[in-house]
């Protein structure tokens, strides 16, 4: 099965279409027409016959969404510098936040003390 999208039409029609669709939806919200709003969305998300069959051919091929992680950086003296590289997976994103924001005592401590010298400038409740 083949499916050709003409990427013109989207731009033009298709950005159009959508804008009136929210728009309606939006109108329906702010009014409070709770069940005019779901009876129009569900009209237009229900999935049935042959774009059924498309959806579960869509959701079987779908690739795990991608991970873009950020590098740190180590500085071991003046002149070496070096990135610090992590898998690209939900445990190296883990790591590469807590390398980057690290929580032991001396870094809160520090944060802490920046912390008191504009405290009195802020209302905090």
């Amino acid at each position: 099965m083949r499916i050709h999208l003409n990427k013109e039409n989207l731009m033009s029609e298709g950005k159009q279409l959508i804008r009136d669709f929210l728009l309606i939806l939006q109108t329906y919200k702010s009014s409070g027409a709770v069940d005019r709003a779901k009876t129009f969305y569900d009209h237009y998300s229900k999935v049935e016959g042959v774009f059924l069959q498309l959806r579960d051919i869509v959701i079987a091929s779908k690739r795990p969404r991608v991970l873009k992680l950020n590098n740190n950086l180590v500085r071991f003296n003046e002149n070496n510098i070096e990135p610090l590289h992590y898998p690209e997976c939900f445990e190296g994103m883990i790591a590469a936040y807590q390398d980057r924001f690290p929580t032991d005592i001396p870094f809160l401590s520090k944060i802490y003390r920046e912390w008191d010298k504009t405290a009195s400038f802020m209302r905090v409740q």
